[in-house]
Order: structure tokens, then C-alpha cells, then sequence
């Protein structure tokens, strides 16, 4: 691979004092910059959109595993259980589809994982047999985990340096929009088209986004070179790719073990990935049993407090967003002192019995939650070369539901089963302050790495 501050020197010496390489570009190809910014846009629409609908087919077991569980006589347990069908193979999937998504056409795997998510959301929503279940959100775990990757990998590779950040942190609310969506169109479905159904809350979602994933299948990205344009190093010099040391014709392999595997900073990262996790579906997941029959809220309460959560989570990112462009260097410390609001956040979330104090909390946990990962996924991109991009999210990802998720599945409700749900969210709370401390163990390196 050349190296971008090659091209930034050889585009200087050909074009006017001062102009910047993608000055130079945009002047000399005219009609390939003006094609590259409009796929941009499109590539960026179908990466968001597409992001949204893989949330609308995957919490639906989820957002109604209380009456379901109730319906068929299971333990929490095996809500647990189930749940955690999922986290297994969506997050070895995250990794290994993230490192197969480096490979394959972006715009395939991500259109094709989406449409077959869909169909099996469908089928999950007319099954009741326990090991049945069991096995389909096994599968579900499998074509989801390519999703995210691949969408995040088409954000990296349209846009350079400088936007890269930005486009990744407006990416990051598509799962919220998504998240909170979803149980807004659950409480209509369930109790105005169909009352005391559970199975339109599968069919619905999985119609709408089985069809959009066709369009996404036509107009969705690739890299650019692969669609006859120019890679970013080429437009914007140094400026369009990450600027990490790259070996000339170093196996995948290699680099994955270089700048994945070996690397503290990343292993740290997906460290933090993974309480965040925890702590995001130790919430989430236990919402209708902890609410609902443990409180005493109703359903339409808990799917509203769910959605709210989700709601406030867009304009918490973007503030998140915000403060990373205000101080580049100091993304660690901000997350930091997030994680450590967000634990007293969840204390005062398990003794609360008033329905306006729970929206209000669910908001700002919402925030706290979602601001944080929205910073793992920025500096997993940064540290890492865009050839390594999706195994890196990916392998950032495992951390997050192989360690985290599946803590929130298995470990919430044996607390709560054999202590009480106050111990499990006393855990959860505890947590978070030890992922405010990683963060901040992360501060001094990143003030030393990254320019102000």
C-alpha cells in the first residue's frame, strides 16, 4: 500500500503553493469528485436507513419476552437463555463477518444479512417451542452480526479524516432511532391493529424491512475503487485514510495480529465496549420483567420509558459528538466522567417507583449509555488502517456481547432470582465506575497521540 503522505508530497509538488491535495483533485477530475460526492451521500443514507431496519428485526423478541414468557409458563431463566442465543453468535459473528466484510462487496453482505434477518424475524414470531426458538435467534445472531461492521465500513471508506468522525457519530443514532422505533410501533401493533397478539410484532417489522432491503441491495456502497473511483488516499492525501504505519503487502492476517490483537489501546477499548455493554443491556434487556412485575408499570410505561431511553440517546450522542470536535484529545476523560454519572444514574434507576422521575432517568441513562460507545467507535477507527476497519469494530464488538451482553443475560437474572434486582443493578452500577476508570486510564495516551 502507498503511503498517503507520499501522494500529499507528489500532489504538492504538481499543483499550486498551498492548494490541498483534494483542491488539486477536484480541479483536475472534475466529474470523478462530483460522482464520489454523490455516492457519498447515497452510501450514507443506505449505511443509516439500512441501520435502523436491522434494529426493527432484532429487539422484537426482546421488547415482548415478558408476555411471551408469561404466555408459555418459562423461568427467567430461560428468557435468559434465549436472549443469550443471540449474544453468542451475534458477537463471534460481529468479528468474523466484520473481517469477512474487509473482503467481500460492502453492499452485498450488508443488503443480503438484512433480508435474511427479516425472514427470520417472521418465523421467530410463530414459533412457541423453547429449543425452536432457541435455535432461530441463533441464526438471527448470525446475519445481524454483519451488519454493523459492514455498514460502519462503508462509512470509513467514503469519508476521509476529518468527516470520518463526524459521519460515524450521526451514524451511531440510526440504532437508536431504530431501538426507539420499534416499541413505538409494537405498542400500536399490539394494542390498537391486533390486541394480545405478539406475532404481528415479528410479521410488520419483518414485511417492511424485507422489502427495503432490496433497494439497499441496489444502491448501497462499496469501496470506492471498486465502484471505478479513487481511493481517499489518492483524493485527500494524508488526510483521507488514518495515518497508521502500514506494512507493504503484509498478509490480512498480520495485520489483524498487529493492529488488532496486539494492540493494548484496542483491547482496552473493547474492555470498555464491554461494560458498556453490560451495563446498556443489563438495563434494556430486563426492562419488562424489572418494570413490569417486579415495579409494577405497565406495558405501555415500560415500552415508553424503553423508547425514551433511546429517544434521548440521539441528542446525547450528538453532544458526545460534539465535544470530541471541541477537544479531539480529550474523548478518553470525556467518556470517563460519562461512565461515572451513568453509575449513579443506575442507582437511582433500581428504588424508583414514580412513572415521570423513571422517563426522566431512563432519558439521561440513555445519554450516558449511548454518548461513551459512540467514542469506542470513534477511536476504534482512528487507531486502526482502513484495510483492518471492519475485523477492528468487529473484534471491539465481540467484547462488547460475548463479555457484556451475555453478563446482562446470565448474571441479571440469577441476581435478581437468588439476591434480589437491587444486587443485580448494585452490580451494574459498580461496573460503571470501573469503566470510567479505563477510560480514564486511556486520557494521557490519547493527549500524547492526537493533536488538539
Amino acid at each position: 500500500m502507498t503511503d498517503p503522505s507520499t501522494s500529499t508530497i507528489a500532489a504538492a509538488a504538481d499543483g499550486k503553493p498551498g492548494e490541498q491535495p483534494i483542491d488539486q483533485y477536484q480541479r483536475q477530475q472534475p466529474e470523478k469528485f462530483s460522482t464520489y460526492m454523490s455516492r457519498r451521500k447515497v452510501v450514507f443514507l443506505v449505511a443509516y436507513v439500512g441501520y435502523v431496519c436491522a434494529y426493527m428485526v432484532r429487539n422484537n423478541f426482546k421488547l415482548q419476552s415478558e408476555t411471551i414468557r408469561l404466555e408459555n409458563g418459562w423461568e427467567l431463566s430461560q428468557v435468559g437463555l434465549i436472549l443469550t442465543a443471540f449474544t453468542i453468535t451475534y458477537g463471534f459473528a460481529k468479528f468474523f463477518m466484520g473481517a469477512l466484510a474487509d473482503r467481500v462487496s460492502l453492499r452485498r453482505i450488508f443488503a443480503g444479512c438484512l433480508g435474511l434477518s427479516a425472514v427470520l424475524c417472521i418465523g421467530i414470531g410463530y414459533v412457541d417451542n423453547f429449543y425452536l426458538l432457541f435455535g432461530l435467534m441463533l441464526a438471527l445472531g448470525v446475519v445481524q452480526g454483519a451488519l454493523a461492521p459492514s455498514s460502519m465500513a462503508m462509512i470509513a471508506n467514503w469519508y476521509p479524516n476529518k468527516s470520518r468522525g463526524s459521519g460515524i457519530a450521526i451514524w451511531n443514532t440510526s440504532q437508536n432511532l431504530g431501538g426507539a422505533g420499534l416499541p413505538l410501533l409494537l405498542t400500536w401493533l399490539v394494542t390498537t391493529v391486533s390486541p394480545g397478539s405478539t406475532s404481528i410484532g415479528f410479521l410488520i417489522p419483518g414485511i417492511l424491512v424485507l422489502g427495503l432491503s432490496f433497494i439497499f441491495w441496489k444502491f448501497g456502497g462499496d469501496r470506492p475503487d471498486r465502484e471505478g473511483l479513487d481511493r481517499l488516499s489518492t483524493m485527500y492525501g494524508a488526510a483521507g485514510e488514518p495515518q497508521v504505519e502500514v506494512v507493504p503487502d503484509e498478509s490480512y492476517l498480520r495485520s489483524f495480529v498487529r493492529y488488532v490483537l496486539t494492540s493494548q489501546v484496542v483491547l482496552t477499548i473493547g474492555l470498555i465496549n464491554a461494560i458498556l455493554y453490560f451495563v446498556r443491556f443489563g438495563v434494556l434487556n430486563w426492562m419488562p420483567a424489572f418494570l413490569g412485575t417486579e415495579m409494577g408499570f405497565s406495558e405501555a410505561q415500560y415500552l415508553t420509558a424503553f423508547a425514551l431511553l433511546e429517544w434521548v440517546a440521539i441528542p446525547g450522542c450528538f453532544f458526545f459528538a460534539w465535544i470530541a470536535v471541541k477537544m479531539p484529545n480529550k474523548q478518553a476523560l470525556v467518556g470517563g466522567i460519562g461512565l461515572l454519572v451513568l453509575a449513579a444514574a443506575v442507582y437511582l434507576y433500581m428504588g424508583n417507583t414514580s412513572y415521570p422521575a423513571l422517563l426522566v432517568i431512563s432519558g439521561v441513562m440513555g445519554a450516558l449509555i449511548y454518548g461513551p460507545q459512540l467514542i469506542v467507535n470513534i477511536m476504534t477507527l482512528n487507531v486502526v488502517p482502513l484495510k483492518a476497519a471492519g475485523v477492528a469494530v468487529g473484534f471491539v464488538g465481540l467484547f462488547g456481547y460475548i463479555v457484556g451482553e451475555m453478563a446482562a443475560n446470565l448474571v441479571m437474572p440469577i441476581l435478581a432470582e437468588r439476591l434480589s434486582w437491587n444486587a443485580s443493578f448494585l452490580v451494574l452500577s459498580a461496573f460503571a465506575v470501573l469503566g470510567g476508570a479505563l477510560y480514564l486510564s486511556l486520557s494521557r495516551y490519547e493527549r500524547r497521540i492526537v493533536a488538539a
